[in-house]
């Protein structure tokens, strides 16, 4: 009996270490728009990578505001796989600093595995540089 529980006491940090999860990892999570007119209409495409050992099931992305739209290439992202999430922002009847940001959560979870985030400036129409 005390083999067995001392087995179990030192196999388990090498068993509980073994396997980490999904790691999700961006190069470039904040896009800069820079400076844009109130008819703008901003887009990127956001490449994020699973660095863990297991594979992420995406939720549903929340963005922070109506204004930006999301939409995931994939759901289903394994180990050493990458995905894309196109976000649309658009500028209509917002003006000054903008910060959008972009969650994506594990499915079933509302805390965001990975968060993207939209910035620049927003004038009114005609007024952009």
């Amino acid at each position: 009996m005390k083999g067995s529980l001392l087995f179990l006491l030192l196999a388990f940090p090498i068993i509980g270490n073994a396997v980490t999860g999904p790691k999700l990892v961006c190069d470039a999570p904040i896009y800069q728009f820079g400076r844009v007119n109130q008819s703008a209409v901003v887009t990127n495409v956001f490449t994020f990578r699973n660095e863990g050992d297991t594979t992420f099931v995406a939720g549903m992305p929340r963005t922070s505001c109506s204004c930006t739209k999301v939409r995931i290439s994939k759901r289903m992202i394994g180990p050493g796989e990458a995905a894309e999430l196109t976000a649309i922002f658009t500028a209509a009847r917002r003006s000054g600093e903008q910060k959008k940001k972009i969650y994506l959560p594990a499915y079933e979870s509302e805390t965001p595995a990975i968060t993207f985030y939209l910035e620049g400036f927003v004038e009114p129409s005609g007024e952009a540089k």
